[in-house]
């Protein structure tokens, strides 16, 4: 992987119709944290409208001139510090190292175009590892996917977040989905868990329409 010298630090700020807190960005320090290059969990946010934590892509803007918009898609960050390939593949796999994480996500998505940034409502067992896995599959789209972060059983329709089993096997699945892909350059593009027991909520057939080609 190519070598990125970081010069210029941001920490992605949310906003929700309230005010962003720097101090809910800050990186967390802990013996159970994984050393992560491009991602970080966020300090927990005790308020009690956003109790949580949540994956943060660390930004590296292109200048210094201007604000920083409070309302931006992780892919647009990406874009925006202009990670090259090589990079966009390792962020991939630090996501599927938030595997066994449990920690309630307050993470907040641009889920329809026009709107700003959102908590999933409604969705039981958001969890910072469910998170990871639905970031992992965004990236792998462009535009608004109708997906939203519940796992489901295919067969039963049940939600499955909360089945740590479950979970786990998702987790599998998405790690043997990477490392096919690596063999093949992240080209010809399949979602991750098309074939399987398991989809999210909202993946049909008209997910293909949103799926990128490559990477």
């Amino acid at each position: 992987m190519k070598q990125l010298s970081i010069t210029l630090l941001f920490f992605f700020a949310l906003s929700s119709g309230r005010t962003p807190s720097r101090e809910m960005d800050q990186p967390v320090s802990t013996p159970d944290q994984p050393v992560r290059k491009y991602l970080y969990k966020t300090a927990l946010d005790i308020s009690g409208a956003y109790y949580g934590c949540h994956i943060v892509v660390r930004e590296i803007l292109p200048s210094t001139k201007g604000l920083i918009q409070l309302s931006i898609d992780d892919r647009d960050i990406i874009a925006r510090s202009n990670y090259n390939r090589d990079i966009k593949i390792t962020i991939l796999g630090e996501y599927l190292t938030f595997r066994g994480d449990t920690s309630t996500s307050n993470k907040l998505y641009i889920l329809r175009s026009g709107t700003s940034m959102t908590h999933p409502k409604g969705i039981e067992g958001f969890s910072v590892q469910v998170e990871a896995l639905y970031s992992f599959t965004r990236m792998l789209t462009i535009g608004f996917p109708p997906i939203r972060p519940a796992l489901l059983d295919c067969a039963t329709g049940k939600p499955v977040n909360t089945d740590a089993r479950v979970v786990s096997e998702v987790f599998d699945i998405y790690s043997r989905w990477y490392k096919e892909n690596l063999k093949t350059d992240f080209k010809n593009l399949t979602l991750p868990l098309a074939g399987s027991p398991y989809c999210w909520i909202g993946e049909g057939p008209g997910m293909e329409r949103y799926l990128k080609k490559s990477l």
